[in-house]
Protein backbone atom coordinates (compact mmCIF):
# COMPACT_ATOMS: atom_id res chain seq x y z
CA UNK A 1 0.00 0.00 0.00
CA UNK A 2 1.39 3.48 -0.77
CA UNK A 3 3.04 5.91 1.57
CA UNK A 4 0.19 8.69 1.80
CA UNK A 5 2.30 12.47 1.32
CA UNK A 6 1.12 14.65 4.11
CA UNK A 7 1.55 17.83 5.11
CA UNK A 8 2.66 21.06 2.62
CA UNK A 9 4.23 18.24 0.37
CA UNK A 10 1.08 16.47 -0.96
CA UNK A 11 -0.28 20.51 -2.14
CA UNK A 12 3.14 21.09 -4.11
CA UNK A 13 1.94 21.49 -7.72
CA UNK A 14 2.44 18.85 -10.18
CA UNK A 15 2.15 19.75 -14.06
CA UNK A 16 1.76 17.52 -16.78
CA UNK A 17 4.21 19.95 -19.14
CA UNK A 18 6.20 23.07 -17.60
CA UNK A 19 6.79 22.63 -14.27
CA UNK A 20 5.13 24.90 -12.42
CA UNK A 21 7.00 28.13 -10.57
CA UNK A 22 8.36 27.64 -6.78
CA UNK A 23 6.52 31.23 -5.87
CA UNK A 24 4.67 31.02 -2.97
CA UNK A 25 2.65 33.28 -0.70
CA UNK A 26 1.82 33.67 2.31
CA UNK A 27 -0.98 35.71 2.57
CA UNK A 28 -4.56 34.39 3.18
CA UNK A 29 -6.38 37.66 3.12
CA UNK A 30 -9.83 37.25 0.85
CA UNK A 31 -8.75 37.25 -2.75
CA UNK A 32 -11.84 39.36 -4.47
CA UNK A 33 -13.00 38.53 -7.66
CA UNK A 34 -14.00 40.60 -10.72
CA UNK A 35 -18.06 40.32 -11.18
CA UNK A 36 -19.73 42.91 -13.89
CA UNK A 37 -23.77 42.50 -14.45
CA UNK A 38 -24.14 40.65 -11.53
CA UNK A 39 -27.03 38.03 -11.09
CA UNK A 40 -29.45 39.61 -8.42
CA UNK A 41 -28.80 38.38 -4.74
CA UNK A 42 -31.55 37.33 -1.62
CA UNK A 43 -31.39 38.67 1.46
CA UNK A 44 -29.87 35.42 3.08
CA UNK A 45 -26.96 35.34 0.78
CA UNK A 46 -27.84 33.21 -1.58
CA UNK A 47 -28.52 33.72 -5.63
CA UNK A 48 -32.08 34.78 -6.37
CA UNK A 49 -34.38 32.87 -8.06
CA UNK A 50 -38.05 33.12 -8.27
CA UNK A 51 -39.88 30.31 -5.86
CA UNK A 52 -36.10 29.34 -4.69
CA UNK A 53 -36.31 29.16 -0.68
CA UNK A 54 -33.69 27.26 1.46
CA UNK A 55 -34.54 24.35 2.86
CA UNK A 56 -34.71 24.06 6.90
CA UNK A 57 -31.68 23.04 8.08
CA UNK A 58 -31.25 19.50 8.41
CA UNK A 59 -31.48 18.04 12.39
CA UNK A 60 -27.96 16.61 11.78
CA UNK A 61 -25.99 14.27 10.24
CA UNK A 62 -27.42 10.81 10.17
CA UNK A 63 -25.81 7.57 11.16
CA UNK A 64 -23.05 7.16 8.74
CA UNK A 65 -23.51 4.53 6.20
CA UNK A 66 -21.55 3.14 2.88
CA UNK A 67 -21.81 5.07 -0.11
CA UNK A 68 -20.96 4.29 -3.52
CA UNK A 69 -18.44 7.34 -3.68
CA UNK A 70 -16.21 4.84 -1.20
CA UNK A 71 -15.05 2.64 -3.81
CA UNK A 72 -13.40 5.33 -5.07
CA UNK A 73 -12.25 8.38 -1.94
CA UNK A 74 -12.25 5.69 0.59
CA UNK A 75 -14.51 6.35 3.10
CA UNK A 76 -16.01 9.99 4.12
CA UNK A 77 -13.51 12.12 6.57
CA UNK A 78 -16.32 12.57 8.45
CA UNK A 79 -19.94 11.91 9.41
CA UNK A 80 -21.45 12.60 6.20
CA UNK A 81 -24.55 14.70 5.41
CA UNK A 82 -28.46 13.70 4.87
CA UNK A 83 -29.51 14.09 1.49
CA UNK A 84 -30.64 17.46 0.09
CA UNK A 85 -33.83 17.92 -0.77
CA UNK A 86 -35.52 19.17 -3.46
CA UNK A 87 -33.89 20.02 -7.14
CA UNK A 88 -31.52 22.51 -8.58
CA UNK A 89 -32.50 25.48 -10.32
CA UNK A 90 -31.76 25.95 -14.00
CA UNK A 91 -30.00 29.13 -14.70
CA UNK A 92 -31.92 31.10 -17.61
CA UNK A 93 -29.35 33.36 -19.01
CA UNK A 94 -25.29 32.17 -18.40
CA UNK A 95 -24.28 35.64 -19.63
CA UNK A 96 -24.87 37.31 -15.83
CA UNK A 97 -22.03 36.60 -13.25
CA UNK A 98 -21.53 34.64 -11.39
CA UNK A 99 -22.80 32.01 -14.06
CA UNK A 100 -20.46 33.04 -17.01
CA UNK A 101 -17.91 32.57 -14.55
CA UNK A 102 -18.77 28.77 -14.24
CA UNK A 103 -17.52 26.73 -17.32
CA UNK A 104 -18.82 23.37 -18.79
CA UNK A 105 -15.38 20.85 -19.08
CA UNK A 106 -15.37 18.30 -22.14
CA UNK A 107 -12.48 16.01 -21.04
CA UNK A 108 -10.63 13.42 -23.79
CA UNK A 109 -9.45 10.56 -21.84
CA UNK A 110 -6.89 8.59 -23.15
CA UNK A 111 -7.82 5.47 -24.41
CA UNK A 112 -11.87 6.30 -24.09
CA UNK A 113 -14.09 7.61 -27.46
CA UNK A 114 -16.51 8.71 -25.22
CA UNK A 115 -16.21 12.58 -23.65
CA UNK A 116 -16.50 13.05 -20.01
CA UNK A 117 -18.04 16.11 -18.49
CA UNK A 118 -17.39 18.42 -15.55
CA UNK A 119 -17.21 21.94 -13.97
CA UNK A 120 -14.87 24.75 -13.18
CA UNK A 121 -14.65 28.53 -12.36
CA UNK A 122 -12.58 31.14 -13.70
CA UNK A 123 -10.43 32.64 -10.54
CA UNK A 124 -7.74 34.11 -13.53
CA UNK A 125 -7.34 35.41 -16.93
CA UNK A 126 -6.19 32.16 -17.95
CA UNK A 127 -6.91 29.81 -15.08
CA UNK A 128 -10.10 27.62 -14.32
CA UNK A 129 -10.02 25.46 -10.56
CA UNK A 130 -11.42 22.64 -10.50
CA UNK A 131 -11.39 19.01 -9.08
CA UNK A 132 -8.05 17.36 -9.70
CA UNK A 133 -9.60 14.08 -10.44
CA UNK A 134 -11.11 16.14 -13.80
CA UNK A 135 -7.46 16.91 -14.87
CA UNK A 136 -5.35 13.89 -13.34
CA UNK A 137 -7.89 10.49 -13.97
CA UNK A 138 -7.69 8.06 -11.21
CA UNK A 139 -10.04 5.29 -12.60
CA UNK A 140 -10.32 2.31 -10.05
CA UNK A 141 -8.68 -0.88 -12.13
CA UNK A 142 -8.24 1.43 -15.39
CA UNK A 143 -6.54 4.46 -16.65
CA UNK A 144 -4.11 6.63 -13.99
CA UNK A 145 -3.13 9.41 -15.52
CA UNK A 146 -3.45 13.01 -16.86
CA UNK A 147 -6.42 14.02 -19.69
CA UNK A 148 -5.60 14.28 -23.20
CA UNK A 149 -7.50 17.50 -23.78
CA UNK A 150 -9.94 19.45 -21.85
CA UNK A 151 -12.82 21.98 -23.42
CA UNK A 152 -13.33 24.92 -21.88
CA UNK A 153 -16.62 26.60 -22.05
CA UNK A 154 -17.43 29.56 -19.93
CA UNK A 155 -21.54 29.93 -19.40
CA UNK A 156 -22.43 27.26 -21.62
CA UNK A 157 -26.33 27.46 -21.77
CA UNK A 158 -26.98 24.00 -23.65
CA UNK A 159 -26.16 22.40 -26.78
CA UNK A 160 -24.22 24.47 -29.29
CA UNK A 161 -25.36 28.11 -26.92
CA UNK A 162 -21.23 28.98 -26.50
CA UNK A 163 -21.69 32.66 -25.62
CA UNK A 164 -18.13 33.67 -24.58
CA UNK A 165 -16.83 30.73 -27.17
CA UNK A 166 -14.03 28.00 -25.66
CA UNK A 167 -10.78 26.86 -25.25
CA UNK A 168 -8.98 23.67 -26.05
CA UNK A 169 -6.24 22.79 -22.85
CA UNK A 170 -3.59 20.42 -22.42
CA UNK A 171 -2.25 22.20 -19.65
CA UNK A 172 -2.90 21.21 -16.07
CA UNK A 173 -1.95 20.53 -12.63
CA UNK A 174 -2.76 19.54 -9.54
CA UNK A 175 -1.22 18.65 -6.12
CA UNK A 176 1.30 16.07 -5.78
CA UNK A 177 -0.81 14.00 -2.83
CA UNK A 178 -3.40 13.53 -5.68
CA UNK A 179 -0.86 12.43 -8.75
CA UNK A 180 0.71 9.94 -6.71
CA UNK A 181 -1.86 8.65 -3.79
CA UNK A 182 -5.09 9.70 -5.00
CA UNK A 183 -5.59 11.70 -1.81
CA UNK A 184 -8.96 13.12 -1.38
CA UNK A 185 -7.39 15.50 0.94
CA UNK A 186 -5.72 17.25 -1.44
CA UNK A 187 -8.35 16.63 -5.23
CA UNK A 188 -8.19 19.74 -6.85
CA UNK A 189 -6.14 21.27 -9.91
CA UNK A 190 -6.00 23.81 -12.36
CA UNK A 191 -6.97 24.05 -16.25
CA UNK A 192 -4.25 26.94 -17.78
CA UNK A 193 -5.89 27.97 -21.24
CA UNK A 194 -3.89 29.84 -24.30
CA UNK A 195 -6.76 32.35 -24.31
CA UNK A 196 -7.62 35.05 -21.35
CA UNK A 197 -11.23 34.17 -21.15
CA UNK A 198 -11.76 35.24 -17.63
CA UNK A 199 -10.95 38.68 -18.03
CA UNK A 200 -14.05 39.09 -20.18
CA UNK A 201 -16.18 36.99 -18.16
CA UNK A 202 -14.87 37.76 -14.92
CA UNK A 203 -13.52 35.68 -12.21
CA UNK A 204 -14.61 34.73 -8.24
CA UNK A 205 -13.19 35.79 -5.20
CA UNK A 206 -11.77 32.69 -2.74
CA UNK A 207 -10.46 32.64 0.34
CA UNK A 208 -9.69 30.75 3.94
CA UNK A 209 -12.76 31.14 6.40
CA UNK A 210 -12.78 30.38 10.24
CA UNK A 211 -15.00 27.34 10.89
CA UNK A 212 -17.70 29.69 12.80
CA UNK A 213 -17.75 32.05 9.21
CA UNK A 214 -18.11 28.84 6.84
CA UNK A 215 -20.97 27.40 9.36
CA UNK A 216 -22.87 30.35 9.51
CA UNK A 217 -22.98 30.83 5.40
CA UNK A 218 -25.12 30.24 2.79
CA UNK A 219 -23.71 27.62 0.53
CA UNK A 220 -24.34 28.21 -3.55
CA UNK A 221 -23.32 26.02 -6.47
CA UNK A 222 -23.69 26.41 -10.37
CA UNK A 223 -22.29 23.29 -12.07
CA UNK A 224 -23.35 21.18 -15.20
CA UNK A 225 -24.52 17.93 -14.07
CA UNK A 226 -23.90 14.82 -16.92
CA UNK A 227 -27.31 14.25 -16.76
CA UNK A 228 -30.05 17.38 -16.48
CA UNK A 229 -32.34 17.19 -13.20
CA UNK A 230 -35.79 17.11 -15.52
CA UNK A 231 -35.57 14.28 -18.29
CA UNK A 232 -35.05 15.32 -22.12
CA UNK A 233 -33.23 18.66 -20.68
CA UNK A 234 -30.79 19.31 -22.93
CA UNK A 235 -26.81 18.49 -22.00
CA UNK A 236 -24.79 21.43 -21.01
CA UNK A 237 -27.17 23.56 -19.36
CA UNK A 238 -25.72 25.31 -15.97
CA UNK A 239 -28.10 24.28 -12.60
CA UNK A 240 -27.67 26.35 -9.40
CA UNK A 241 -28.65 25.03 -5.74
CA UNK A 242 -28.21 26.59 -2.45
CA UNK A 243 -28.49 25.15 0.91
CA UNK A 244 -27.35 24.93 4.11
CA UNK A 245 -23.63 24.11 5.68
CA UNK A 246 -23.73 20.88 7.53
CA UNK A 247 -20.07 20.65 9.25
CA UNK A 248 -16.72 21.67 8.68
CA UNK A 249 -13.80 19.94 9.24
CA UNK A 250 -9.66 20.42 8.83
CA UNK A 251 -9.90 19.57 5.16
CA UNK A 252 -13.20 19.26 3.63
CA UNK A 253 -16.56 21.40 3.97
CA UNK A 254 -20.33 19.52 4.34
CA UNK A 255 -23.51 20.49 2.75
CA UNK A 256 -26.73 20.10 2.20
CA UNK A 257 -27.32 20.59 -1.82
CA UNK A 258 -29.07 19.41 -4.17
CA UNK A 259 -25.79 18.22 -6.67
CA UNK A 260 -25.33 15.29 -9.48
CA UNK A 261 -22.24 13.95 -11.15
CA UNK A 262 -20.66 16.41 -13.25
CA UNK A 263 -21.07 19.05 -10.95
CA UNK A 264 -17.71 18.05 -9.91
CA UNK A 265 -14.96 20.94 -9.16
CA UNK A 266 -17.71 23.76 -9.17
CA UNK A 267 -17.00 26.23 -7.04
CA UNK A 268 -18.79 26.03 -3.17
CA UNK A 269 -19.03 30.22 -2.88
CA UNK A 270 -20.64 32.12 0.01
CA UNK A 271 -21.64 35.95 -1.17
CA UNK A 272 -20.42 38.81 0.94
CA UNK A 273 -21.76 41.92 -0.18
CA UNK A 274 -22.11 41.91 -4.09
CA UNK A 275 -18.73 39.41 -4.04
CA UNK A 276 -18.62 35.97 -4.26
CA UNK A 277 -16.01 33.92 -2.65
CA UNK A 278 -15.06 30.58 -2.83
CA UNK A 279 -14.72 28.32 0.66
CA UNK A 280 -14.34 24.90 -0.79
CA UNK A 281 -14.47 22.92 -4.36
CA UNK A 282 -16.68 20.75 -5.06
CA UNK A 283 -15.38 16.79 -5.30
CA UNK A 284 -18.13 14.10 -4.08
CA UNK A 285 -22.03 13.59 -3.89
CA UNK A 286 -23.31 10.43 -3.50
CA UNK A 287 -26.64 9.50 -1.45
CA UNK A 288 -25.83 10.58 1.92
CA UNK A 289 -22.66 12.11 1.54
CA UNK A 290 -21.97 15.47 -0.20
CA UNK A 291 -18.62 17.19 0.26
CA UNK A 292 -15.99 19.83 -1.35
CA UNK A 293 -12.19 20.33 -0.58
CA UNK A 294 -11.93 23.31 1.99
CA UNK A 295 -9.71 26.14 0.92
CA UNK A 296 -7.00 26.06 3.59
CA UNK A 297 -3.97 28.00 3.80
CA UNK A 298 -1.69 25.46 1.31
CA UNK A 299 -5.00 25.44 -1.11
CA UNK A 300 -5.14 29.63 -0.99
CA UNK A 301 -1.21 29.71 -1.73
CA UNK A 302 -1.64 27.22 -4.65
CA UNK A 303 -4.84 29.06 -6.35
CA UNK A 304 -3.19 32.58 -5.93
CA UNK A 305 0.07 31.55 -7.96
CA UNK A 306 -2.17 29.40 -10.60
CA UNK A 307 -4.55 32.84 -10.99
CA UNK A 308 -1.85 34.11 -12.63
CA UNK A 309 -0.85 32.16 -15.10
CA UNK A 310 -1.52 31.05 -18.10
CA UNK A 311 -0.96 27.94 -20.80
Amino acid sequence: MPTIVSGESAHAPVANRAKAPSRRFSSVDPTMGANNNRHPLDAQGFEAFAGLALPAPAPGPPAPSRAVSELTFGPPAAAPMAAAPGQPVEVPDTTVYPWRANAFLKIQVPGRSEIFTGTGWFVGPYAVITAAHAVFIRESGGYVGWASQIEVVPGQNGTGDEPFGNSLSTAFQCPQGWQSDGDDRVDYGVILLGQGLGSTVGTFGYSTFSDSDILSAVANLGGYPAVPPPPGEPPGRQWFTAGNILQVDDYFVYYQLATAPGDSGAAVYRNIGNNSYVMAIHTSASGTQNRGVRITGPIFDNIQQWASMHA
